[in-house]
């Protein structure tokens, strides 16, 4: 564990680059995920029934990994800044969605997406601090 003066300890605006640093990384594995992914469902007999499924289990793992490069790079406050990398992801991702697809989610959907980007993102911060 490395020994981090107190006043580093505190939050500031110097997260926040390596914050959006690890979206960058997280939105970069679900892009790569996604384009593997679809040339398997275009080229071989899988449905495409598992796409929503795939969807979440690719935004799960992508928070999760963006978070943790986040956290092995600041090593401090994992939860909160793991937690704000994947708010950061799922809200990049609904602003895309609703220029792609033409819709936005309902509120409630919304902020049970945003909920559990930070639930996620802070798991990942945990986990990420603590090895």
């Amino acid at each position: 564990m490395k020994n981090i003066p107190a006043a580093d300890l505190k939050p500031n605006l110097n997260s926040l680059p390596v914050i959006g640093k690890g979206v960058v990384v997280a939105l970069i594995i679900s892009l790569v995920v996604f384009v593997f992914s679809s040339a398997i469902i275009n080229y071989t007999p899988v449905s495409e029934t598992i796409v929503p499924y795939l969807a979440y289990v690719t935004s799960i793992i992508s928070i999760f990994a963006g978070a943790f490069y986040v956290i092995k790079k600041l090593s401090f406050k994992g939860w909160l800044n793991g937690g704000l990398t994947g708010v950061f992801y799922v809200l990049i991702l609904l602003i895309l969605g609703r220029f792609v697809i033409g819709e936005f989610p309902v509120f409630s959907s919304f902020l049970i997406k945003v909920f559990l980007g930070f639930v996620f993102g802070a798991v990942s911060g945990i986990i990420g601090r603590n090895m």
